[in-house]
């Protein structure tokens, strides 16, 4: 798959994601009875799900660098992204197969929300195609907002998971974990304020 298909794909997956994620109770408690796993454990292993799917996606981050041109600014704080969302794909990776309660594989997403991502994805194919889609400061500004949005999901998603962990380590490894997505999403953050806020022309909106 050319890369810039294949980075527009993940641009839509990133904005579909940004909204945040939700659990079905019935699809929960059929998981929980599949796998035999406790109420709280089914719980977490549910936040380790999708934080593996989420940091799946950051991994490959750095496609979107393939799509249009971009600014260095820009390359910087995405390449910190795509480095964030490997480091703890791999590290969840290792607690899966350390962890027997751990949990990386299950899909708490109910039907209605996947349909509605669906949705989002559609409505985004226009604005993001390679060729006949939005460009410059526009296509960078969304691509940075949709990074943002989905690095503060997760570092909040984190920190309620660290405090709902009953296992020290586990507990570390969350905390850990929140604290370097915070990072990133101030890098993010912190260049959306400072260069993008702005009208097109590049000057401050004040």
């Amino acid at each position: 798959m050319p890369h810039a298909l294949r980075a527009t794909i993940l641009v839509l997956l990133l904005v579909a994601s940004a909204g945040g994620c939700a659990t079905s109770g019935k699809v929960a408690a059929e998981q929980a009875t599949a796998a035999g796993l406790s109420k709280q454990r089914q719980m977490l292993s549910e936040g380790y799900s999708i934080l593996y799917k989420d940091a799946g996606n950051l991994d490959l981050a750095d496609l979107l660098l393939y799509v249009k041109a971009e600014s260095e600014a820009m390359h910087a704080v995405v390449t910190d992204a795509s480095e964030a969302g490997g480091r703890l794909k791999k590290d969840l990776e290792r607690i899966a197969r350390d962890y027997p309660g751990v949990r990386i594989d299950l899909d708490p997403l109910p039907e209605i929300e996947k349909r509605k991502r669906t949705a989002i994805t559609k409505d985004r194919v226009r604005y993001f195609a390679p060729v006949v889609g939005k460009g410059g400061r526009e296509y960078e500004r969304t691509v940075l907002i949709s990074l943002a949005n989905g690095l503060n999901h997760d570092r909040h998603l984190c920190q309620v998971m660290a405090e709902a962990e009953p296992d020290a380590g586990l507990k570390k490894f969350l905390m850990d974990a929140g604290k370097r997505y915070d990072v990133v999403y101030e890098r993010v953050n912190g260049l959306l304020e400072k260069e993008y806020f702005k009208d097109p022309k590049g000057k401050s909106r004040d």
